[in-house]
């Protein structure tokens, strides 16, 4: 009896998905690789012991590379990768990240997607740099041909044999776990963060520490012994940032005490601070230092290190210059991928796409504190740098634009952040508050139409979720969703006052309690898969005070509208003291507590303008100081003289900054505009 023909692809096959059985079926255009749907086995070689059985239990042996899925090195011939890969980097591996042995992708690779193991991600692909660079340096002991004196060469390499160096070099060694926790750490940054920030390139950062922790021990640690400081930088940002984003759930399946994953995150930003310290970064330029300062904004702000972070960034961007990341402009003749292309070539646009996602993250981190600062270091006019394309992350073939890769999150953020430039330039040039507010409906509507019209399909809260699509699409979308709400705010923000007592800017009340109820009532949505990203937490603060506001504004407190806002706040209230290890939830939760009791302690049938509220007072619980004590963040009132209560100019420019510059208000602009109610 002849064999049946197969009508289902490959593809689908090994994924276990229904196929249309068209040639390409319609999963594979959908993903984009219509040109590689097929009915042949890898090799066509049909294994049941592989092919028949489901992923999670097939055999751990180390299988052929296969077309579509080839790891991209020096010797191997460069193929197009799946759409799974091309879509995200994170993909199931099994447990031999930290072994010794060359995983390379198998006939399962590149088809199972988000798959989970125990809990825990592992990243499916095999990745080599075309010129690996020497992480390891020789110490200072070790006899040298240069005529580097052994203080110079202390100075360049990081840690030496001087006293300072070792005991630094003992305390960044006692901070380390164990070789487990630290990929499960680097795992989760690349799966669950690195969408949202795109700071670094997980393949080659996964290449290097699977360099560094391949010949050792799985249940020893990372031994940091002449390591390259500036690198070992980064691996402490990025464990930093898992730390500080993860669930209280993630955390337990890691084996970490809440308590304990709060002291060593605030030790982990720390000691990236003190290696960049030792290395001389300021001195001794590396992009490593760029990637792990603009790393560290995943848990500077959680925190409390939001003043010091800003700082640093101002360093990473003028080391971002030096380096010529600010003038990467497209080059046709070597973005053009062609069957011919080189490895070397390939690796070559590799390098400039790292540098185009760094430099637009500089960008969007700089633009997006502009109604905090209400200034910009980033003239939009002076770089070249195009941004990111859509690209396979090892290969550099090009992906459909309509597929969301590691880049889509970063490419849209970084299009809202340019148009906050583009207002505030406006507002500039305006002489009267007639055209200023002209200018600030026209930015609305643009800024509207960016949310519609401009937003690639993927990030459509009514478009299907496809299933071929990275999970981040979800959490992107809320994100969106948030962020969206709180920079028509900030577009309002120099009207926000005067439209709760000026009828001619009633268009901005309107237009900002509907987008603080939009954004409060989109966080309360919360997914306990996702991370906890602290820009979330900061412009729920800002949601909220624009409700309060609108609180104190209304005469009676019998109002409908009162007392929805009033249930919001208090909401919003309770989900921010569940983040009881985030500087910024701590104190906005402070914060709208201090303004609802203050309006509840006023009349029910407020008059206005009021003669008896005291912003002062809110003021006083303000003045506290945040700390992590045993690992948890608690507020410690301070001392406070009778003149700092005055809130004057000099002396609240005294006082730390209660919130991060992405949330949109300094202590200035809340306490001199917006509670200010003596004026």
């Amino acid at each position: 009896m002849p064999t049946r023909l197969r009508e289902t692809c490959t593809a689908c096959s090994l994924r276990r998905q229904k196929c249309d059985r068209q040639l390409p079926c319609g999963r594979c255009v959908k993903r984009g690789v219509p040109d590689q749907c097929t009915r042949q086995w890898p090799d066509n070689e049909y294994d049941p012991s592989i092919h028949r059985i489901y992923p999670r239990s097939r055999p751990k042996k180390k299988p052929k590379a296969i077309a579509g899925n080839r790891t991209l090195t020096d010797n191997t011939p460069s193929t197009p990768l799946t759409a799974t890969d091309m879509s995200d980097s994170c993909l199931l591996e099994g447990r031999k990240a930290h072994t010794g042995e060359a995983d390379i992708a198998g006939p399962d690779a590149g088809w199972t997607g988000y798959a989970w193991a125990n809990g825990d991600p592992r990243l499916q692909y095999s990745f080599q740099p075309l010129k690996p660079i020497q992480l390891r340096r020789p110490l200072a002991s070790d006899k040298r041909h240069d005529g580097a004196t052994p203080g110079q060469w202390v100075s360049t390499t990081g840690l030496g044999f001087n006293s300072r160096a070792d005991t630094q070099e003992t305390f960044l060694q006692m901070l380390f776990p164990g070789i487990d926790h630290i990929w499960k750490l680097v795992d989760y940054h690349e799966c669950y963060l690195l969408w949202y920030h795109g700071c670094y390139h997980g393949p080659t950062f996964r290449y290097e520490l699977h360099s560094l922790l391949s010949s050792q021990e799985p249940s020893s640690s990372l031994v940091i012994r002449g390591l390259d400081l500036q690198w070992l930088a980064l691996l402490f940002a990025i464990m930093a940032g898992s730390l500080t984003c993860a669930t209280t759930r993630k955390l337990e399946q890691w084996g970490f005490s809440k308590r304990e994953a709060v002291k060593l995150a605030t030790q982990w930003y720390k000691a990236t601070i003190t290696c960049l310290g030792l290395a001389e970064y300021t001195t001794n330029h590396s992009i490593y230092s760029v990637h792990a300062i603009a790393t560290l904004t995943m848990s500077a702000h959680s925190l409390g290190r939001s003043s010091e972070l800003s700082v640093l960034l101002g360093a990473a961007l003028k080391i971002a210059q030096s380096l010529g990341l600010d003038r990467l402009c497209h080059n046709p003749t070597l973005e053009q991928i062609l069957p011919t292309t080189s490895e070397e070539q390939r690796h070559t646009l590799l390098q400039r796409e790292i540098g185009r996602r760094l430099w637009s993250q500089l960008c969007v981190q700089d633009w997006m504190s502009l109604p905090f600062a209400e200034s910009h270091c980033i003239n939009p006019l002076h770089f070249t740098t195009t941004k990111p394309s859509s690209r396979d992350h090892l290969t550099m073939n090009p992906i459909p634009a309509t597929f969301p890769t590691y880049i889509s999150y970063g490419n849209y953020l970084f299009e809202i952040a340019k148009l906050m430039v583009t207002h505030h330039e406006a507002m500039l040039r305006a002489t009267t508050a007639f055209t200023k507010y002209e200018q600030l409906l026209e930015f609305d509507v643009r800024m509207r139409t960016l949310a519609t019209q401009g937003m690639p399909r993927y990030f459509h809260v009514v478009e299907p979720i496809d299933p071929t699509w990275p999970e981040w699409v979800r959490w992107a979308r809320r994100s969106l969703t948030i962020c969206f709400a709180h920079k028509i705010i900030m577009i309002h923000r120099q009207f926000i006052r005067p439209s709760f007592i000026n009828p001619a800017y009633s268009i901005t009340r309107i237009t900002c309690v509907a987008a603080a109820k939009t954004i409060l009532n989109e966080a309360k949505q919360i997914d306990n898969n996702g991370p906890i990203i602290w820009v979330d937490k900061a412009f729920c603060v800002a949601a909220g005070i624009i409700l309060c506001l609108d609180m104190f504004h209304r005469q009676s407190s019998s109002d409908p509208e009162y007392q929805t806002h009033r249930d919001l706040v208090l909401e919003c209230i309770a989900l921010l003291q569940k983040f009881d290890t985030s500087v910024v939830a701590v104190r906005g939760a402070s914060l709208l507590s201090a303004l609802i009791n203050e309006r509840e302690a006023q009349p029910p049938d407020l008059t206005w303008p009021p003669q008896n509220i005291k912003m002062t007072d809110i003021f006083k619980s303000l003045a506290v100081t945040t700390t992590a004590t045993d690992g948890i963040q608690s507020i410690e009132p301070q001392s406070i003289t009778a003149a700092a209560v005055d809130m004057d100019a000099q002396n609240l420019n005294q006082i730390p900054e209660l919130f991060p510059p992405q949330a949109g208000f300094c202590n200035r602009f809340l306490f001199e505009d917006l509670l200010n109610f003596d004026v």
